[in-house]
């Protein structure tokens, strides 16, 4: 599976480039606003392979042991990550959100600020990601037994009509519908772990299939942007895609691709603090940045601090880190 471990490497450097591009000003370069209208959505890569996982490692499930797990690996590390971004708006050092009526929050006891923030993720930029991946994990037993009655593929289809019919919520309001929204791309990996046939007959010719599938994309969403539906379905379709050509191009360990594959859940949580940073110097310094050099060096530097961060984590906390940060 180390094809698999290779694209999880890829789908978190894809989803911390995007927010790298959000960071500055495009509007003047074709090349960034094709990578910005192609890996939109992106995050769809990174659930389908989530559900790949869950699929594979699911043959002896307990379930007591199986949330245990992700208590300590992911519920725990996400109350310690959010606290700077909590202290921050509870503290009224940031005023401003991008959704949030701040009025209606400070009429909130700080009690109830903060169990607003942790339920909706709305803290930091990447971290409503956890609210919406808690119901899978709760609901694990009966995705289980779907996938044992052979029902799995009737279950992915039929996830598809609400998925479709509300689509992705732009704001972080109701935690609900962005279950419901990603729920058909989680099933999509646990549907290409048992239908590996699926991605593996468009391996020979899958670098083809994916300058095909850009090109497309492109031609149709340039003008106009695919709804949230629509590009659902085409993100669930280049996940098939790329895993089909590191299935051809990246079966064995890369240890770039790998390490961040093993960083991959702790990367998600923090780089959007970094990303913040970015935005907030840009702006104090009152600097218009634009181009793929400017675009470059948001991305690098975002991923050097993210590293960074977490070998100082390591250097400090040792093995006590595994409660801070997971790993």
């Amino acid at each position: 599976m180390q094809f698999i471990n290779n694209y999880r490497g890829i789908a978190i450097l894809l989803i911390m480039l995007i927010h790298a591009i959000g960071t500055i000003d495009n509007d003047d370069s074709a090349i960034l606003f094709g990578i910005g209208l192609l890996l939109e959505n992106s995050t769809v890569l990174f659930v389908v392979v989530a559900g790949y996982l869950f699929s594979a490692l699911s043959a002896n499930f307990d379930y007591l042991e199986f949330l245990k797990h992700k208590f300590k690996v992911i519920i725990v590390p996400y109350f310690f990550v959010s606290l700077p971004a909590i202290l921050i708006y509870m503290t009224g050092l940031k005023s401003t959100h991008f959704w949030i009526d701040m009025d209606w929050f400070r009429s909130l006891n700080l009690a109830y600020q903060y169990l607003y923030l942790m339920a909706s993720g709305s803290h930091l930029v990447t971290l409503w990601f956890i609210p919406m991946i808690i119901p899978f994990y709760l609901l694990s037993p009966v995705i289980i037994y779907i996938k044992n009655k052979c029902l799995l593929e009737a279950f992915f289809i039929v996830s598809l009509v609400p998925a479709l019919w509300f689509g992705r919520p732009y704001f972080s309001e109701n935690n609900l519908i962005w279950s419901v929204y990603f729920l058909p791309a989680y099933l999509l990996g646990m549907v290409l772990w048992l239908r590996p046939r699926i991605y593996e007959v468009l391996v020979e010719y899958s670098s083809y299939i994916l300058v095909g599938y850009i090109v497309v994309y492109l031609s149709n969403s340039w003008f106009s942007a695919f709804s949230s539906s629509v590009d659902l379905l085409w993100k669930m379709s280049l996940s098939v895609i790329l895993i089909a050509c590191c299935k051809r191009h990246l079966s064995k360990r890369n240890r770039w691709l790998n390490m961040f594959a093993h960083l991959s859940f702790y990367l998600f949580f923090v780089h959007g603090y970094f990303i913040g940073v970015i935005r907030i110097l840009y702006k104090h310094f009152n600097t218009e940045v634009s181009g793929i050099i400017a675009a470059s060096a948001s991305f690098s530097i975002t991923i050097l601090l993210s590293l960074l961060s977490f070998v100082i984590i390591k250097l400090i906390l040792k093995e006590k880190s595994k409660m801070f940060v997971g790993l």
